[in-house]
């Protein structure tokens, strides 16, 4: 059962969340936050302490799984691991990938649509910077492994490609496109993903 401490900061937190999907985080009153929780605007910030805070733990359990996927890929050898992976092996991750965004839509509709104000407006480009420096280095440890390899991929192709990916999902949340056409679509976007960053490795690999 919950306390009644608990019981105020959950009461806070859904207003909170509703009135950051309504308005935006930069439009959101803290004031209209307190009416639609039943307290007083000061009373929030015995809880919160200010509407960053309260954003930043409305997003945490998403935030959290991003991190969860990112010690995921960081894996030694998972550049090599997912080159020799085949197709199906990819269309099973971006199914668990397309499952944990749909699941979560609301949550990633706020993080990539409406938190501009926030330390997290700008959160799609620090992802794919972060990503981007990941993927380059793997790649750059995997050409040193791989001594046969003559190619060169530098890391403006690694970040388009990159950007290509993750602009899937941003572009699900920003169109409203449902899982089930996602998955129509899945096919062709994963293809030209699977193939082309694979073939563009291997054409170099004697």
């Amino acid at each position: 059962m919950q306390t009644p401490k608990e019981h105020t900061r959950r009461e806070i937190l859904i207003a909170a969340r509703e009135e950051f999907i309504q308005m935006g985080f930069e439009k959101a009153s803290m004031r209209t936050i307190a009416k639609k929780a039943k307290v007083s605007t000061s009373n929030i910030y015995n809880y919160f302490e200010n509407k960053e805070h309260l954003l930043m733990e409305i997003l945490n359990p998403i935030l959290s799984g991003i991190e969860k996927a990112f010690q995921f890929i960081s894996q030694p050898n998972y550049f090599e691991k997912r080159f020799n992976d085949s197709y199906d092996t990819w269309k099973e991750r971006f199914n668990v990938a397309l499952d944990y965004v749909d699941k979560h839509r609301d949550d990633f509709s706020l993080l990539l649509l409406k938190s501009q104000g926030s330390t997290l407006e700008d959160f799609p480009e620090k992802i794919l910077t972060r990503l981007t420096s990941l993927n380059y280095e793997q790649y750059k440890h995997f050409k040193n492994s791989n001594p046969n390899y003559k190619g060169e991929v530098g890391e403006f192709v690694v970040r388009n490609i990159l950007s290509y990916f993750l602009n899937i999902f941003v572009q699900m949340i920003r169109q409203n496109i449902s899982k089930d056409e996602m998955l129509l679509y899945e096919d062709s976007m994963l293809k030209f993903l699977h193939y082309g960053y694979k073939g563009s490795i291997a054409s170099d690999l004697n």
